[in-house]
């Protein structure tokens, strides 16, 4: 068996001799020719997408130390802290509320009193933030919502503020279905009823009806006569009374 080889600067090539039929030869083991590798990002490479560790595995969003502060499970997977507050909230109702599923192994994990702020937090990762990021800034929940006090600097004289993210998942308990339309009635107790604002008109009609009596009619009664008194009394009428000269005897002298 002959081998020959030619190498040139970018590949090696091994050719073979076929032997003599009739010879036995031993195997032949032909080198393997030398791939280059295949450039970082080619389709050729068929490695998946990773998410970065400096980001949550949910939201892919990256951490820092208020809200999306990295807090580790039981089972030592990392997630942010509003994620794993959504996820408390939307436990269903039977469930109990002091553990929290692992989103990716679904391991339990004890949650204190304080709710999810009060999960351990990964220092690790958040030493390798950048360096206003690295301390834990305090979080505390407020019933549904995540609330945080960014500090004021000391020459303010502002009120301190308070920023509140609403994790909850809150659902009406009852539909409110619509009213049924009344049957329709005629007449004009028919139009009162539907009349919605029924008081208002009695009060305005009360309104005018004393607005006449006590400033339009005596307007007009002194338009007329002169003055207050809307009717004129006729004077009474004059008695005579006629004295008739009683009957006096006449004295005969």
């Amino acid at each position: 068996m002959q081998l020959t080889g030619s190498m040139s600067s970018t590949e090696q090539v091994w050719h073979t001799g076929v032997p003599p039929p009739g010879l036995s030869s031993p195997t032949v083991v032909t080198p393997m020719m030398p791939m280059s590798p295949p450039a970082p990002g080619s389709p050729e490479d068929g490695s998946e997408k990773v998410s970065s560790p400096l980001e949550c595995s949910i939201c892919f969003t990256g951490y820092d130390n208020v809200f999306k502060t990295p807090k580790v499970l039981s089972c030592t997977h990392v997630f942010c802290l509003e994620c794993l507050a959504r996820l408390m909230a939307a436990q269903p109702a039977g469930e109990s509320d002091d553990t929290i599923p692992c989103p990716l192994c679904r391991q339990p994990t004890p949650v204190p009193l304080t709710g999810a702020p009060a999960l351990r937090t990964d220092q690790e990762l958040l030493a390798s933030l950048a360096p206003h990021l690295r301390k834990e800034e305090p979080v505390w929940m407020d019933g549904s919502k995540l609330c945080y006090r960014p500090p004021l600097p000391p020459s303010t004289s502002e009120p301190p503020t308070c920023i509140c993210v609403d994790v909850g998942m809150s659902k009406p308990d009852t539909v409110n279905l619509p009213s049924p339309i009344p049957p329709r009635r005629r007449g004009i107790l028919a139009r009162c009823s539907y009349c919605s604002d029924w008081k208002r008109i009695v009060l305005i009609s009360v309104l005018l009806i004393i607005l006449f009596c006590f400033v339009l009619w005596p307007v007009q009664c002194v338009l007329k006569t002169g003055n207050l008194r809307c009717f004129t009394n006729s004077p009474p009428s004059s008695i005579i009374h006629q004295s008739t000269p009683s009957a006096s005897p006449l004295n005969d002298n």
